[in-house]
């Protein structure tokens, strides 16, 4: 069981922001956003998925702000969930973990979306998802907007393979395109979508919490 950083833990890592991007360099990069509260091997897990079913270069986790779908009540607080992030993936080159939604004040997927586009053209992004997130999808702000402007892939997650395929949220996902061709969808007209399975590893960060083993 991953353990979580004890809540008297001096996180010191505000020197070791990875060098983490550059918008000039064509690059296929996945963004797996979320609370991280806490990162946990479920998040390498699904990193590692996309990786290879989509031939990406890299990976960056967005620690978010808070998410407004999501209490505060157990939520810790910003700095310590980006410091334990980068704690986990220490050794992990092609995940960068940013805060880049705090510091440009982005709240909101569709914001960070409009956000990443805005600056390059040459960097070919795409949306990382657990597939027990997408059944949420329908309650984001404006989720169709973000399909038509980031391609979308999804990953399986214990609990959450089949019985979403048929909810209403897919259809803000648009086509669906077969896993045996995932690694063509950055050549395929938005929005569109990809279902990626592997090996299921049951692991979520409410879990963790509940366990209360801390380092």
């Amino acid at each position: 069981m991953t353990k979580y950083v004890s809540k008297d833990l001096k996180v010191n890592f505000k020197n070791r922001i990875p060098v983490c991007y550059s918008y000039s360099r064509k690059r296929k990069i996945g963004i797996l956003g979320g609370s991280f509260n806490p990162a946990h091997v479920g998040h390498i897990h699904i990193s590692n998925t996309a990786l290879k079913n989509l031939g990406l270069d890299e990976i960056w986790w967005l620690v978010a702000p808070q998410n407004r779908l999501k209490s505060s009540l157990d939520m810790e607080n910003f700095d310590k969930r980006l410091g334990y992030a980068r704690l986990l993936i220490n050794n992990i080159s092609y995940i960068k973990v940013l805060d880049l939604e705090q510091k440009n004040q982005l709240y909101a997927s569709y914001k960070t979306v409009k956000f990443l586009n805005q600056r390059t053209r040459k960097v070919k992004f795409i949306w990382l998802m657990g597939s027990d997130i997408l059944d949420n999808y329908n309650k984001w702000l404006y989720p169709k907007i973000i399909a038509q402007n980031v391609h979308i892939a999804v990953i399986s997650r214990p609990g959450y393979i089949n019985s979403f395929l048929n909810t209403s949220r897919v259809p803000n996902l648009g086509k669906k395109l077969k896993i045996h061709k995932s690694r063509t969808i950055f050549h395929k007209n938005k929005p569109v979508w990809v279902f990626l399975k592997n090996k299921l590893l049951a692991v979520s960060s409410s879990e963790i919490r509940k366990t209360k083993t801390y380092t």
